[in-house]
């Protein structure tokens, strides 16, 4: 069959991608949104916006195989477009494209930033929360979304996974002469935007927490311990942090783009992470009590951390049990009913055994000498 579909890249303003067809625009039927059929002139006749739900347009097209159709479609049609829709029912050879700048091209272009060093994401349909899994300090993320509202629930999202000082810039109605854009602290950003708009993130993220940031009572995960035991939990996901002491685990963890409850029993502990979570700007959920009592509670887990509580078989039973098929649980035993508990688990669940030993230098009268902090038993296990 020859061609009989033609997608055009159009911007909001109307203006149609180089060297499209006159005909292209003469046809019977060009189906777009709204908006962009009338900024482009189509007669009113030919108009077929975009029904809902869309998937009825799509059928609609399909049903006019081999007769002239043409679709108007916002930017390159195949760059989170229409097209890429269009290539799932029909062959390539039935379609001509003719794509117009994204509006990823515009929103680079806007800002300054060479497109190929960005990362570009669509949240127009999928959930705000994606974002978390492009973030990375350093990184450059360009998304298109999905109303008004939408920059500021995605900011909110990169505050609360520590990523509040990143500079968010706010890109509306771009391609059209009301285009204008604004840039504040992802904490910061607020309101309702241009329903058309592009979010912008240069990535920023505080260093992993310190030890001596924090409010505890000795209860806590050193900071070479605690990045050890986080890269064996791999983020992100959510993670049960047992026995949370100071809170610092699963505030690197949010940092990481994961989400975590926290479960501690001794109540000045709980007290301890409620400012730490607060100091930080974390975004966890903390039950207070016994962990036994409280995992019905909680949100379930993809990952679980047991820093606390290594030795308590019932305990371990009922976090083994609540971890879904494929996760992963890391415990670190420091006392020897711990590390005999660990040993047997490992012999009855597999899972890697890792002797963690360090040592840090400290002075001996005028001198230093490298002093061995005690030595940490970790398992890592994969639910099977």
């Amino acid at each position: 069959m020859t061609v009989w579909l033609t997608l055009v890249g159009a911007l909001p303003n109307g203006a149609l991608a180089p060297n499209t067809p006159p005909a292209a625009l003469a046809a019977e039927a060009v189906f777009g949104a709204a908006r962009l059929l009338e900024a482009a002139g189509i007669p009113a006749a030919a108009r077929r916006p975009w029904p809902r739900p869309f998937t009825d347009g799509i059928a609609a097209i399909l049903a006019r195989r081999g007769t002239p159709t043409t679709v108007l479609a916002s930017g390159d049609p195949l760059h989170y477009g229409v097209g890429a829709t269009l290539l799932r029912h029909l062959p390539a050879e039935e379609i001509a494209i003719y794509p117009a700048p994204s509006a990823f091209s515009l929103a680079a272009a806007a800002l300054g930033w060479p497109l190929e060093s960005v990362t570009t994401l669509s949240l127009h349909a999928a959930p705000a929360r994606e974002i978390l899994d492009h973030a990375a300090p350093g990184r450059r993320l360009l998304a298109l979304t999905r109303d008004g509202e939408a920059p500021a629930e995605i900011a909110a999202l990169l505050t609360g996974a520590g990523y509040g000082d990143s500079p968010v810039t706010i890109l509306e109605n771009l391609g059209t002469p009301d285009a204008a854009h604004r840039t504040r602290p992802a904490r910061e950003t607020a309101g309702a935007a241009a329903p058309l708009n592009v979010l912008a993130v240069e990535c920023r993220r505080p260093g992993p927490v310190a030890v001596d940031d924090l409010v505890h009572d000795g209860c806590v995960t050193r900071d070479e311990i605690r990045l050890l035991s986080i890269a064996a939990l791999a983020p992100p996901g959510h993670l049960w942090d047992v026995g949370a002491g100071s809170g610092a685990v699963a505030i690197d963890w949010c940092r990481m783009g994961g989400t975590a409850t926290l479960f501690e029993r001794v109540a000045s502990r709980a007290e301890a992470i409620r400012a730490n979570l607060a100091a930080t700007a974390t975004r966890a959920a903390l039950l207070e009590g016994p962990a036994l009592d409280r995992l019905a509670d909680a949100a379930p887990p993809t990952r679980i951390f047991l820093g606390g509580g290594v030795a308590d078989e019932a305990l371990f039973e009922a976090l083994w049990a609540h971890l879904p098929a494929g996760g992963i649980l890391v415990s670190n035993a420091v006392t020897l009913g711990g590390e005999a508990a660990t040993i047997a688990r490992q012999a009855r669940l597999g899972g890697n055994l890792t002797r963690i030993a360090l040592s840090h230098a400290e002075p001996v009268g005028r001198l230093l000498a490298m002093r061995p902090a005690m030595p940490v038993l970790q398992w890592r296990a994969v639910k099977a």
